[in-house]
């Protein structure tokens, strides 16, 4: 018996290092979701995909949960080529590409639909194309999917309710500016960080999609959540541009069209996972949806943030959002 399973170990130590020998080409492909939301579970797909279809010469290693560092970091890396893909939220990459901030605009995007008509045409390929100049290849949108207000103080039923309330949010000027202007008090923290800082009350509140809510089991620090919909968190997929340049024809359009799959596949998985979470949040949480009362004074803030940040170069762009989103109001 134990001389088996030696050879059986020496077989699986030998396959290995077959695989590894038979690969051409090697990417560390790292992001800071936990293995269990969709986002983490795609980039799996799409390095299996990957696999297949170069026949094990392209091989995608992958490093969830900040193993190799925090968003900001990932990105950074990503462009000096020290790991070769990560995916992140579009809010931290508003300082490599300014435009980026229109996805993240609050109430932006009434419905799935119109998210996906914008980040999967001309608009979002456009946005994908500016992280060329950053040595980025933007490959997709992701997705975590729409945002919940949580808190520990109150329910979130208008503005009026986050007033003084400290507020976690991703490093991202634009959603600092945002609670800013519904009253409340901003906090920037590191997605990893956020559960300890509303257990020990650095923060008050957060904003998130129900997927993150669960993952980072925030119910346990957190007595209200608040179903608002509010804004939409996409994740861009994206490579080192060098690294990807040098890659031959069918590798790349392997990854491309991995990366598609892995997107398609995780947008109708995180619809499944969010309608299952929010049965599981009401037995967590004390949850509320927002009033159409209350939901009309939010977007009568946000609309003064949206002309804010209206520059020339994102005026026009924001134009062409609004003119494709208005298709599914």
């Amino acid at each position: 018996m134990m001389l088996f399973r030696s050879l059986a170990v020496a077989a699986i130590v030998v396959a290995s290092i077959a695989t590894a020998a038979a690969a051409d080409v090697t990417w560390k492909f790292a992001h800071e979701n936990q293995e269990t939301v969709p986002a983490a579970k795609a980039a799996h797909r799409l390095a299996d995909e990957v696999r297949q279809k170069t026949n094990g010469r392209f091989d995608i290693q992958v490093f969830p949960a900040g193993q190799l560092g925090k968003e900001q970091q990932l990105v950074e890396q990503t462009q000096l080529g020290v790991i070769q893909m990560t995916f992140t939220p579009t809010a931290p990459l508003t300082n490599f590409v300014p435009t980026v901030q229109l996805l993240d605009l609050p109430f932006i995007f009434p419905s799935p639909a119109a998210a996906y008509a914008v980040l999967d045409g001309p608009i979002g390929n456009e946005v994908l194309q500016a992280l060329d100049k950053r040595g980025l290849k933007g490959l997709a949108f992701w997705e975590s999917g729409f945002k919940q207000m949580t808190s520990s103080v109150r329910p979130i039923r208008g503005p009026e309710d986050l007033h003084g309330v400290k507020v976690r949010t991703m490093q991202s000027p634009l959603l600092i500016a945002q609670y800013k202007d519904w009253g409340a008090n901003p906090v920037p923290i590191a997605f990893s960080e956020t559960y300890n800082a509303l257990q020990q009350g650095v923060a008050d509140a957060q904003e998130n999609p129900l997927v993150s809510i669960d993952a980072m089991k925030f119910y346990e620090v957190q007595k209200y959540l608040t179903i608002t919909n509010h804004g939409y968190i996409g994740f861009i997929v994206m490579a080192n541009k060098q690294a990807f340049d040098k890659l031959p024809p069918d590798f790349q359009k392997a990854l491309l069209e991995a990366t598609r799959d892995a997107r398609d596949w995780e947008r109708a998985e995180s619809k499944r996972v969010n309608d299952e979470l929010l049965a599981k949040m009401k037995t967590k949480m004390q949850v509320g949806e927002l009033s159409a009362e209350g939901r009309e004074k939010f977007i009568d803030q946000s609309r003064k943030l949206h002309a804010r940040i209206a520059n020339p170069e994102t005026r026009a762009l924001l134009d062409r959002v609004y003119e494709v989103t208005a298709k599914y109001k």
